[in-house]
């Protein structure tokens, strides 16, 4: 099936075929210079709207909070399964940390103990002021 198809309304008259637009002599058209838009920044330099400032000031972590918040202590409010699996991972990391590491942690803040104390009470005490906050997760 080659050539033009025409479709014609049965029962009326032909459709009149509407004429080309006007061209210049240089055979463009003509298109309307639009002058309601605006830039995206201003032309001042070093002000609020200059060309060359960052739209987007880079972030090192994405996932951490805004650098002008205020450090602030964090209330963490666990379910009973979120509490069971904290526990277990502070057993697993006082059981992975060598016995002098958890007596200068616990010396560090003010906790003390006996050199003569043993390694399983040692390790239970960390455990319990661990789960109980009063030992920082540093």
């Amino acid at each position: 099936m080659s050539g033009n198809v025409k479709i014609i309304k049965m029962g009326g008259d032909a459709p009149t075929p509407t004429p080309p637009p006007p061209t210049q002599p240089g055979g463009k058209r003509k298109t309307k210079v639009r002058m309601d838009k605006k830039p995206k920044f201003g032309i001042l330099k070093g002000g609020k709207t200059a060309r060359n400032k960052p739209r987007f000031e880079a972030v090192s972590d994405p996932a951490k909070p805004p650098p002008l918040r205020n450090k602030s202590k964090t209330l963490r409010i666990l379910t009973e399964k979120g509490l069971t699996l904290r526990r277990r991972q502070i057993v697993d990391a006082a059981g992975r940390m060598p016995i002098d590491k958890i007596r200068k942690t616990l010396r560090g803040h003010g906790i003390v103990t006996k050199d003569s104390t043993p390694p399983k009470i040692v390790r239970k005490i960390y455990e319990d002021a661990k789960e109980a906050g009063m030992l920082s997760d540093d």
